[in-house]
């Protein structure tokens, strides 16, 4: 079988992105156009760009060749770890390929229908797809006894499930009543290229060619809330089940709640919630664990988008976890409060997922602004965290006692968190110097891993989570003292001048972040501000931000804005008239800023700008993301 590295030795190319084939099986052997590929094929293209690498990582190809990658090709490829080869003679690689598309195709053994049409024929006749399905049921049947169908409790058991898996996820099923899979679904829940026999998948969206690649990977069936491009239509043809609903949150809650019963059944669960600090929250939780000597998993993660609930990753990632590395005794799940797909609303997600969780403790930060579209005002954003105290239930629900509206929070067992002295029995607090829990100093200031306010706060909410848990003082100090940031929260990237990197990306993580900063700054130095404009989520959530840096502004700060065009998706494109919301309201105000097209422009003009006592803050989101690595060739 061709090795991928030997591909590129032997076609003088530079591999990118994965050091091996990505579909599971490698080269099937044939070498096709991008619009053509299915499983296992290499492409070979004159050009490819970040949509093309996109492309072929949707269908499970082998790998790219090009000697052309252009416009963020190769930053694809290494964001999806997908195998991109860059070479400088189309000609020697298509006749390397195609040589060894030759000889694999000359040595491979029959197909899967192939095979089983030799075993329900013995090979004496051809049949076709259609007249092996006929074929199928009575693969049961006992010669002895006439014409009756044997048919076990197991193969009652697998026929209802899909059924029953249907009516949880208020689908309605197409194409085949029953699993896909001979063995039906052996219970693990994952993506499309990631799948094996016997999966179930569960997309936004499917079209024809992915339901071929779900039939060809021999998965148990697909569960989808946007059938298009003739997806119903290939289902029925292959007569492969596929499930479509109009909520494919109740399809993800179900994933997560059937993949905990079924690895991690006696682990102890943990739900984190809330506006601002989930993600800190979440991790700090994760590392005093893990420091304690637990097995522990979070989905909380260093890339900005990893961790939402909105498609079966963190499903995959309990089972892959509990697969390679044995049980558990925590999962740390941080929850969105607010979520939805393409401005629908997933309505009481949290309380959903929180559900589907059943944690012994539960966090809820605080209740703020974000995700405009989706909720258009703070009522709104209370109405979809209210019920999560509920989905706790008996557990205990650690609350911010700082927050007004999360102390309307109705919990059964609360233990509150607060900036300021408090009485309550079930509480830890900071006094300005220490933070004191059962009347006791449990950590100082210099302790703490972070001295601005909100990230305090965000300790409390883990200490008071680790408490509930019963976990030994001694170990939650020694956990907080060694806590390290997460990526993008509040990071330090360089000293001289000081370059902080957050991800505040609404009106509160703007205005604490800003604030915090500001108490940081020497006298007589500038803090240069870098914000990255939010791109496709409505000029609402951006009217909201740039209101709150003109709230933020002082004389000592200098403003840059970027659009971040070289660095951002079309998922995550500024429109026109997000950037206007922007320029007129900074010009109303009459603040002085500069704006960039590309992240990589205004990083070095703010890095070039800035003395080596000032500070430099790069806030936003997926606009700011890269600042990093981009920071590494300007420095």
């Amino acid at each position: 079988m061709m090795d991928i590295n030997d591909l590129t030795n032997s076609i003088n190319g530079k591999l990118y992105g994965n050091d091996d084939f990505f579909s599971i099986d490698g080269f099937t052997g044939k070498m096709t156009f991008l619009h053509d590929a299915h499983t296992g094929d290499i492409v070979i293209r004159e050009t490819i760009d970040s949509t093309g690498v996109e492309m072929a990582f949707n269908k499970n190809i082998a790998c790219l060749i090009t000697p052309e990658p252009i416009d963020g090709a190769i930053e694809a490829a290494e964001r999806l770890n997908f195998p991109l080869i860059v070479i400088d003679n189309m000609e020697t690689a298509r006749q390397y390929v195609q040589e060894h598309a030759e000889k694999e195709n000359s040595k491979k053994s029959p197909g899967l229908i192939k095979q089983v049409e030799e075993k329900l024929t013995g090979n004496e006749e051809r049949i076709s797809i259609e007249g092996i399905a006929e074929k199928i049921p009575f693969l049961g049947k006992d010669d002895n006894q006439n014409d009756k169908v044997v048919i076990n409790d197991s193969e009652n058991k697998r026929i209802g499930d899909i059924q029953r898996l249907t009516r949880k996820v208020e689908g309605k099923l197409l194409g085949n009543n029953d699993f896909f899979s001979i063995d039906g679904f052996t219970g693990r829940f994952t993506f499309l290229n990631d799948a094996h026999t016997g999966d179930i998948v569960i997309r936004h969206w499917i079209n024809g060619t992915g339901i071929e690649m779900a039939f060809n990977k021999n998965i148990a069936c697909l569960i989808t809330q946007n059938p298009k491009d003739g997806a119903i239509e290939a289902a029925e043809r292959l007569n492969f089940p596929l499930i479509v609903t109009d909520k494919i949150e109740l399809a993800n809650a179900y994933a997560l709640k059937h993949t905990i019963k079924k690895y991690s059944p006696d682990s102890t669960n943990i739900v984190v919630t809330g506006t601002n600090g989930k993600s800190t929250t979440s991790h700090m939780i994760y590392h005093i664990l893990n420091n304690a000597g637990y097995h522990v998993l979070t989905n909380t993660d260093s890339e900005s988008e990893f961790n939402t609930l909105i498609d079966p990753m963190v499903s995959k990632l309990i089972s892959d976890e509990v697969i390679t590395n044995g049980n558990m005794d925590y999962l740390v799940i941080e929850v969105s409060e607010v979520q939805g797909w393409m401005d629908k609303l997933m309505k009481n997600h949290a309380a959903l997922m929180s559900e589907a969780i059943k944690p012994k403790v539960g966090v809820i930060t605080n209740i703020a602004m974000d995700h405009i579209g989706l909720v258009n005002s703070i009522d709104d954003v209370f109405e979809e965290i209210k019920a999560v105290p509920k989905a706790i239930g008996d557990g205990v629900t650690v609350l911010n006692h700082d927050d007004e509206l999360v102390l309307k929070l109705d919990a059964e067992n609360p233990f509150y968190t607060s900036m300021s002295p408090l009485d309550e029995e079930n509480s830890v607090y900071f006094d300005g110097e220490n933070i004191i829990y059962d009347g006791d100093s449990i950590l100082s200031i210099d302790d703490l891993p972070f001295k601005g306010s909100h990230f305090i706060q965000n300790i409390l909410s883990a200490i008071g989570a680790c408490i509930s848990l019963d976990i030994e003082t001694d170990k939650i100090i020694e956990g907080v003292k060694s806590y390290k940031a997460l990526n993008r929260r509040f990071a330090k990237l360089n000293d001289k001048p000081l370059i902080i990197d957050d991800f505040a990306h609404n009106p509160d993580g703007i205005k604490a972040t800003i604030s915090e900063t500001l108490k940081m700054l020497p006298e007589n130095q500038k803090l240069h501000v870098a914000c990255a404009i939010r791109g496709s989520r409505g000029v609402e959530i951006n009217q909201l931000n740039v209101d709150a840096l003109v709230e933020s502004m002082t004389d000592d700060i200098e403003l840059y804005l970027s659009s971040s065009n070289d660095v951002v998706n079309e998922l995550n494109h500024v429109e026109d008239d997000e950037r206007e919301a922007f320029f007129k309201t900074l010009n109303e105000n009459g603040i002085d800023y500069v704006h960039f097209d590309n992240l990589k422009d205004c990083l070095s003009e703010v890095y070039g700008r800035a003395s080596e006592n000032d500070i430099i803050l790069l806030i936003g989101a997926q606009g700011m993301d890269p600042a990093e690595s981009i920071l590494k060739d300007i420095i």
